[in-house]
This record gives C-alpha cells, sequence and structure tokens, in this order.
C-alpha cells in the first residue's frame, strides 16, 4: 500500500473507533452508558480500551497517559468488570455508527486482520468472535488497526530515542496544537510536560513558545513515514497490499471529519 492509502486508512479507523470515547464530544450512546455505569472522564476510556487486557499491563500499553493515573482509577475500573464493559462500549459505539451511518456497510475490512496483528492489544482486539454484524464488525477491526499501528507507531518512535511524553508534544505541536495543553488534557504533571519540552529544546526540535522547528518538523514527518512503512509491512505479512476499495466503502466517515 503507498503511504496515501495507509493515512487514509488510519484516518478512517480513527474516526470510527473515537466513537468510543469522551474526548471533544460523546455520541448520546456513549453518554448513557457512562451515565448508567456512572464510568466518567477516564475511567470510561481506560476500560472501554484496556479491558480486554490483564491487569498488569494496562500502564505498559496505554502509554498516552502517565502510568500513576492508570494505578489511580485502576481500582474504579475493575468494580466496572473491565472485559463485559468493553462488549458494551462496543454495542454503544456500533449504535452510534449505525445511527450516524446507516447506510454505511463495509465488505472486506476482516481481511485486513485475518492473521498476526502487531501489539498486545491490536491483537486482543482483532481476537474477539465477530457477530455477522457489519457495522459492529467493521468496529472491531477498526480497533485493531488502530491499535496496531498506534504500537508501531511508539516501537518506532521508542527506537528513534523519543520517550513517550516526548513523543506526544512533537505529535501536538505537529497538528497544530498546544503541546503543554494536550499533555495536561492527558494528565501528564506540569513539571514532568515542562521537563521534556525543555529537552526537545535543548535538541533543536521545539521552541520554548511550544512550536516546531524546521527540524523537529522533519523528524516527526520521518517518524510517521516509518510508521506507515511498518504498517503496510504487517499488512502485507497478511497478505494486503491494496486497500482502495474499502477506503471507497467508508468514504462518508472520511468526510464527516472527527467526531
Amino acid at each position: 500500500m503507498n503511504e496515501r492509502g495507509l493515512r487514509e486508512l488510519a484516518a478512517a479507523t480513527d474516526r470510527v473507533c473515537l466513537l468510543l470515547w469522551v474526548l471533544r464530544s460523546a455520541e448520546p450512546e456513549i453518554l448513557e452508558l457512562i451515565n448508567r455505569r456512572g464510568s466518567q472522564g477516564y475511567v470510561h476510556y481506560l476500560t472501554s480500551r484496556l479491558g480486554l487486557l490483564a491487569e498488569s499491563r494496562w500502564a505498559a500499553v496505554v502509554r498516552i497517559v502517565p502510568p500513576s493515573l492508570v494505578d489511580h482509577l485502576l481500582p474504579r475500573c475493575r468494580e466496572l468488570g473491565p472485559s463485559g464493559y468493553v462488549q458494551e462500549a462496543l454495542a454503544a459505539a456500533s449504535a452510534a455508527l449505525k445511527r450516524r451511518h446507516p447506510d454505511l456497510l463495509p465488505q472486506g475490512m476482516g481481511r485486513l486482520v485475518r492473521g498476526e496483528v502487531q501489539g498486545e492489544l491490536g491483537a486482543a482486539f482483532a481476537a474477539l468472535p465477530r457477530t455477522g454484524d457489519q457495522q459492529q464488525d467493521f468496529l472491531l477491526d477498526s480497533m485493531a488497526l488502530r491499535e496496531e499501528r498506534s504500537y508501531l507507531h511508539f516501537q518506532a518512535g521508542e527506537e528513534a530515542g523519543w520517550s513517550d511524553l516526548q513523543l506526544m508534544l512533537v505529535t501536538a505541536a505537529w497538528r497544530g496544537r498546544s503541546p503543554v495543553k494536550v499533555a495536561a488534557q492527558f494528565r501528564w504533571p506540569d513539571a514532568a510536560a515542562q521537563s521534556e519540552l525543555e529537552g526537545l529544546v535543548a535538541r533543536g526540535l521545539m521552541e520554548l513558545d511550544g512550536g516546531l522547528t524546521v527540524k523537529g518538523r522533519e523528524e516527526r514527518e520521518r517518524l510517521e513515514s516509518e510508521t506507515d512503512s511498518r504498517v503496510a509491512a504487517a499488512l502485507a505479512a497478511r497478505g494486503v497490499t491494496d486497500a482502495s476499495a474499502l477506503i471507497s466503502q467508508v468514504a462518508p466517515v472520511l468526510r464527516e471529519g472527527r467526531p
């Protein structure tokens, strides 16, 4: 697959998966679940995303939030019955997808995750039984692909010498957002974010105001291309070299933008 196809696929799966969570907005089906179960905030995010894994793996796998937050919220997440809660969240998100796109019946997503999916969280979603409900299965396949890309992205960043928080700060700036505000949104301590920002400034990757230098932008774009290469290799290992037909099917989701 070429870079454009890989990024369109990533955009489509990302937008579908965001139906699961409360970020800038939330679907009414998800809000009903949260209000009924008392799982507001990051309790919902962590449990619906990580509930398929053993608790001992949560802090290591999520990476976008500090381990201290996972440790703090784990007792409340445990009370929800994580594996069952994942199923409830998937059902709610599937209902939201059907409401928003009643004519979306994508064919062929399953072949993209048929075989070994990289990363334990992506593999866990890939291993869940499919129901035959095309939209719910599409959501499961999207979660598997999204989590695989996330795993390969952090893997590439780690090999390039980036910490998880550094990668978050640089990515926020690369996307035109405030690095410090994004770090605070994901509950990283201010002192940790400031320390990492200063380290990135010292390496010539960022400015003190949070903007990227030319070098920083080049390195971040290089990392994205490396992620694309790793995703392409993972798909090729599963016999997938082209997903253009599938991408054309999910064009309504791409046009819609982020939930």
